[in-house]
């Protein structure tokens, strides 16, 4: 290991692998993370839906006083079944847009109950005031509904896939994540490769491929943990200045989510560092002294009986 021709492309190597190691846990964390059911899965688990339908009813209260439609007449048919569904449609078609590249086509199912009470209020004002159920009445009744979902989509679609499609975004951002699987192998097969040279230029001295690697597992795991230990201990994505409670818990939540993964990954590669440093010692230091694999002189002939 001291030798130039042997230490110097060693810690090259060593330290494109640190790097290289680093890109490879966070490609690998996204590439098993960022998928429909995994987000489904984040967003039951932080009562999206509870936190969705307060502010449905605060929206509905405010387009009453210009509709003159009762808040009660959509949000009473508004549970969190039926808002945690939309929910999941909307991320279910936006991870497909993201996997094809397609433009964003959810299809939000029908309220039945929802619809029959808008039914309801408006057969129930034109009879109390004689309107005329002609081709506008119904024109308005089906206004009113359409309305009604436009509104729920808004606020059930909370990674903002409609937004992100509206701006440009979420086309651009498809290409890259249909390039995970791509990274995911390059990583991988970046890191197996590096770890070849390693072994190929401390062939003739093999326990130091040990040292090596486990200085730069080392290295890698403490340069990830120690931003991942920030970010969590300081709930800094807590920061965000987002209004809505449903959008904020959904961005903070996969946020924090993904820096738990990347932490954990870290202390994984960390610890296999040190098991690796270890096994180097143990083994440097099996080398046995010579004389102690001499046998014992006899007993000098002067001090025999």
């Amino acid at each position: 290991m001291k030798r130039l021709s042997t230490y110097i492309p060693s810690l090259i190597i060593s330290i494109a692998l640190v790097l290289l190691t680093i890109c490879s846990m966070g490609i690998i964390i996204i590439d098993i993370n960022v998928n429909a059911k995994r987000t489904i899965t984040l967003s039951e688990k932080k009562d999206i839906a509870a936190k969705t339908v307060p502010q449905l009813e605060r929206k509905f209260k405010d387009l009453s006083g210009a509709s003159g439609i009762p808040a009660e007449t959509y949000t009473n048919a508004l549970n969190e079944e039926y808002i945690q569904s939309v929910i999941n449609i909307y991320i279910n078609e936006g991870y497909n847009a993201l996997k094809s590249g397609k433009k964003l086509s959810p299809e939000i199912p029908e309220n039945a109950e929802m619809n029959k009470s808008i039914d309801d209020f408006f057969n129930k004002a034109a009879d109390e005031t004689g309107y005329e159920k002609n081709e506008d009445f119904y024109k308005k009744l089906e206004n009113t509904k359409e309305n009604a979902y436009k509104l729920i989509s808004e606020e059930c679609d909370i990674y903002k896939f409609s937004a992100l499609e509206k701006h440009g975004v979420l086309k651009p951002a498809s290409k890259v994540y249909k390039m995970r699987p791509l990274l995911t192998f390059a990583s991988i097969g970046g890191v197996i490769l590096l770890t070849f040279f390693l072994i190929f230029f401390n062939r003739k001295e093999k326990k130091t491929i040990f040292y090596w690697t486990g200085i730069t597992a080392i290295i890698a795991g403490a340069i990830g943990m120690l931003p991942s230990i920030y970010l969590l201990s300081t709930k800094y994505f807590n920061a965000f200045s987002i209004k809505q409670p449903q959008i904020f818990t959904a961005y903070t939540g996969g946020m924090f989510k993904l820096t738990e993964a990347f932490m954990a990954a870290s202390i994984a590669v960390c610890a296999a560092g040190i098991a690796m440093i270890v096994l180097y010692a143990v083994l440097i230091n099996q080398k046995t002294d010579p004389e102690m694999t001499e046998k014992t002189p006899s007993e000098p002939e002067s001090n025999k009986k």
